[in-house]
């Protein structure tokens, strides 16, 4: 599980300004991959699965309005190919 610190160094910031939208980005990321079929509560999460949270956390981070000019395919890509082996496969 990523917290506060790690996703802080991620996203390079160097103040608490933002402590409080940065939990709740590391929340939102980590809700968003549970409701996808990541297993969230495994111990220990693998690392590709971290990394995915961080990505998002990133983007959220950088993109806090629900509408940008910026391109995101390649973060979607990226976090698509990191969790693709740790999501449950629904038939």
């Amino acid at each position: 599980m990523i917290d506060l610190a790690a996703a802080k160094l991620h996203c390079r910031v160097d103040h608490d300004d933002d402590d409080v939208s940065i939990a709740a980005m590391i929340a939102a990321a980590s809700d968003h991959l549970a409701s996808i079929g990541v297993d969230m509560e495994a111990d220990p999460v693998p690392p590709a699965v971290d990394h995915a949270v961080l990505m998002l956390v990133g983007h959220f981070y950088e993109n806090r309005e629900a509408v940008t000019d910026a391109r995101t395919a390649a973060v979607e890509i990226g976090v698509d190919r990191l969790i693709q082996p740790y999501r449950e496969m629904h038939l």
